[in-house]
């Protein structure tokens, strides 16, 4: 009975923790590890010329328009399926409902294995076990690749079983779940409020380092000066689109659900601005001024090779080797990292959780345990198949970009079509601190929603084809052969990758018929009352 009062006195403790709640959940590694990669092999500072335009024309809009909707929609619910009961109904509720549940729980089993990562690389250089001695900037590469790719089992099948990441991501599993656990104001925001500031300072602390390196203006020459000819390619501007969209977590419905808890009298409008800018604030000033500066002193234009992965856990694990107090720096940004992460994987289950407790009136005790041993489980797969990363790319490619995406657009053709944009504005102007800017609203109205449809067409138009090769064995057998390299093993990845594919499906199955059971006994029982 305890539990049951609890879970209706769920909320935000205040104002700042619910913002900084959702910045925590924005703030990850798409700030610190992705943007850095993009923008190092998009021209450096050219490529923040899309990336300001887009976040005008699509994260500010997508993000005003999700606080507001999470708020209107708040009153039947605060999980996805329920908030969209203001807006759909029938088949359409139950498919962006599911879709809604789905994509923050399934992008926690992949994000939680990485999370690990950082947080064992943070423990070796802490602990002065990370060894990158070498003579030459190849021979450091080297051994750093060698050691990413041993300690995240990426060389074999089944390796990742057999190396101490298995200990760091238990861990971080168990972590999560106290976190969970808690609740939104005891465990969240508790903690996002602790986390938040440490990583600033921590952040603060590497950035004046890496700007009092000796040279460093020759890598800050390289955001400063930039190849301006990169403008005129359309993959740059699809990049850095694509970068805005991951790095707010626009679609993921994470903003939309906390949002729920706002009352009338509750800001949406300067608090989902602030939670915004302070995404933004720590990818540019943090991830962009720390990594790419000083990647680029001291390994010079073969960073722009290495991808997402190779930048954060190849590049910059030599840069740190090859710097005075490099254990120590090394040590205090994967920590960084970590406590991003973190934050961001605990607001990812936070959905999942809610969505038990409304749909069939589980404890949050019990739905916590539940969603742990469901994710748990699932996570066993990712971790097992992770030769060359085959399972975690195309689970990454399937949710964590085509999903989100069909899921920022479901909610923004509703926020512009269904409520309405002067009808949205006028509600969140209710209790805001600031109006709802003018000048957003002819965004949303005229230009984001075929923007974003653009960007979503273009992006797989290009990179569509790619993936569905990769779960053609004959294909990539026939690749691999023509490249000289083991053919057996590229049919096994696209085994994989099939099998991720098909398992994605059967779990939207499932999840689908608990949303359907659930807004069938929430309709049962209104009929009842």
């Amino acid at each position: 009975m305890k539990e049951r009062q609890a879970e209706h006195q769920e909320g935000w403790a205040s104002r700042v923790g619910l913002i900084l709640a959702v910045a925590s959940g924005a703030i990850g590694l798409g700030n610190f590890l992705r943007f850095p990669g993009q923008a190092a092999q998009n021209g450096g500072g050219a490529f923040m010329v899309p990336y300001i335009i887009s976040f005008l024309l699509l994260g500010i809009p997508v993000c005003l328009a999700e606080w507001t909707m999470g708020r209107m929609g708040g009153k039947h619910g605060h999980s996805t399926p329920f908030i969209f009961r203001e807006y759909l109904k029938g088949f359409p509720l139950k498919l962006s409902g599911a879709i809604g549940v789905m994509i923050p729980v399934m992008i926690y089993v992949y994000y939680v294995f990485i999370e690990s990562w950082c947080l064992a690389y943070a423990y070796y250089f802490l602990t002065g076990q990370m060894s990158l001695s070498a003579t030459t900037r190849d021979g450091m590469t080297e051994i750093a690749s060698q050691f990413f790719i041993t300690l995240t089992g990426a060389g074999q099948n089944g390796s990742s079983f057999h190396s101490p990441i298995i200990i760091f991501f238990l861990f971080c599993v168990l972590f999560n779940f106290l976190l969970v656990y808690r609740g939104l104001s005891k465990g969240l925001e508790t903690f996002a409020k602790f986390a938040m500031p440490l990583m600033g300072i921590c952040a603060t602390i590497i950035l004046v380092r890496v700007l009092t390196i000796p040279g460093i203006e020759s890598g800050l020459a390289v955001m400063w000066n930039p190849d301006w000819t990169k403008l005129t390619e359309p993959k740059v501007w699809i990049s850095a689109a694509g970068q805005i969209f991951f790095s707010l977590s626009t679609g993921f419905g994470i903003a939309l659900v906390f949002s729920s808890f706002l009352k009338k009298k509750d800001d949406v409008v300067l608090s989902s601005l602030s939670s915004a800018s302070l995404n933004e604030f720590a990818e540019v000033v943090f991830g962009g001024m720390i990594t790419i500066p000083v990647a680029f002193l001291f390994l010079g234009m073969q960073v722009t090779s290495f991808g997402t992965f190779g930048m954060g856990f190849i590049a910059l694990p030599s840069v740190f080797g090859m710097m005075p107090g490099g254990n120590f720096f090394g040590g205090l940004w994967f920590l960084v990292l970590f406590l991003a992460a973190i934050t961001s994987s605990v607001t990812m289950l936070q959905p999942g959780i809610l969505f038990l407790e409304e749909g069939f009136r589980i404890g949050r005790r019990k739905s916590s345990l539940l969603l742990f041993l469901f994710t748990f489980v699932l996570c066993l797969p990712i971790i097992y198949f992770n030769k060359d990363f085959a399972a975690l790319d195309i689970a990454d490619f399937y949710i964590g970009t085509i999903m989100i995406y069909i899921l920022a657009s479901i909610q923004i053709f509703i926020f512009v079509f269904k409520i309405g944009v002067e009808r949205g504005a006028t509600d969140a102007n209710e209790g805001s601190l600031i109006p709802f800017p003018k000048l957003i609203q002819f965004v949303l109205k005229y230009i984001t929603p075929w923007f974003l449809l653009f960007i979503f067409v273009s992006f797989c138009y290009m990179n569509l084809p790619e993936y569905l090769d990769k779960m053609n064995p004959e294909v990539m057998g026939l690749l691999a052969e023509n490249q000289g390299k083991n053919v057996d093993d590229a049919k096994t990845k696209a085994v994989v990758a099939r099998s991720v594919v098909i398992s994605l499906f059967l779990i939207y199955g499932f999840i689908y018929f608990l949303v359907a059971k659930a807004l069938k006994n929430r309709k049962e029982k209104g009929a009842l009352t």
